[in-house]
């Protein structure tokens, strides 16, 4: 009978264990790689963020880096959708601005020939919250640390600071990326 109940206890702490590294991997950044992992993470106002739940409109992270009407292109977006159905999302964009290996780029106002981030977050299925970087005051920086384009991986850093149109700040910070992008 001893036996018995030392082998039940080792068997639901060694679940208890497992179930909490499971959860816990949602709640850490995925490691900086660039193998075309297809990971993206950051910290939004110090909280960890990661792509996940359902999307009704395709995956919960995309990325394009596509060469139209004579420009580049590149849109990175991780989003994640909570049991309320309310979707948040983080993103950084270039217009008109080709990336290379190790550039590192000023997060600036989403316009031609500038890279921008953005972090989008709905409050009820009608209102949504916009912030965006935009100027001296709000600033970040992307790091391309790997373009691969024959094998279509685009890896590397980003940290910002956006404003929504209240001036309320948000934080991204420590954020990593190592995903296939689509041209």
């Amino acid at each position: 009978m001893k036996t018995i109940s030392l082998l039940f206890i080792a068997i639901t702490t060694t679940g208890f264990a497992i179930m909490s590294c499971n959860s816990c991997k949602k709640n850490v950044l995925p490691p900086i790689t660039d193998t075309g992992a297809n990971t993206f993470g950051c910290l939004v106002d110090g909280k960890v963020f990661r792509p996940g739940g359902a999307q009704l409109s395709g995956g919960s992270l995309q990325c394009n880096y596509q060469f139209f009407n004579n420009s580049y292109y590149f849109g990175l977006a991780g989003s994640n959708q909570t049991g309320g159905n309310l979707l948040t999302s983080v993103g950084i964009y270039t217009d008109s601005l080709r990336i290379f290996e190790g550039n590192k780029l000023s997060l600036k106002l989403r316009d031609k020939g500038n890279p921008s981030g953005s972090y989008f977050k709905a409050i009820s299925a009608y209102q949504y919250e916009l912030y965006s970087t935009g100027n001296n005051l709000n600033t970040g920086e992307l790091w391309i640390k790997k373009l691969d384009t024959i094998n279509q991986i685009v890896s590397g850093t980003f940290w910002f600071d956006a404003v929504n149109a209240n001036g309320q700040k948000v934080q991204i910070r420590e954020g990593r990326f190592d995903v296939r992008y689509t041209r």
